[in-house]
């Protein structure tokens, strides 16, 4: 094979990989949340998810570095206080502890939102 061809070839298998990336990216941004819901604390909730808990977790819930969310809080936490613990202090050491960065307040209304929002279409 010529120098050329080889870096033709080179050049080549570059592109295909960027290419695979940008689809990637779309493919991953494409889970966005839903709207911003009217109800003051659903609408905490969705904002405290989308800027601590998302990047983990998917916009949507559907998992990523994370586990899944959208549709398995409920079933996983039956009692919303286990749910808030997990939040509060973390887990496993992948899931980093909250208490101290966000509110009270503020961990109920991720929790509460993840509870009835996360998976369903509108909330």
């Amino acid at each position: 094979m010529t120098p050329v061809r080889r870096s033709l070839q080179a050049v080549s298998v570059a592109v295909l990989v960027m290419v695979g990336l940008v689809v990637g990216l779309a493919a991953c941004s494409s889970q966005s949340a839903g709207p911003k819901p009217s109800d003051p604390t659903l609408a905490e909730g969705w904002q405290v998810y989308q800027d601590h808990c998302a990047t983990c977790h998917g916009g949507s819930g559907g998992g990523g570095s994370g586990p899944k969310l959208a549709g398995t809080v409920e079933h996983t936490y039956p009692d919303i206080a286990g749910q808030i613990a997990v939040i509060d202090n973390g887990k496993n050491g992948g899931m980093p502890a909250w208490k101290g960065t966000l509110s009270a307040a503020q961990i109920r209304a991720v929790a509460t939102y993840e509870r009835k929002c996360l998976g369903r279409p509108s909330c």
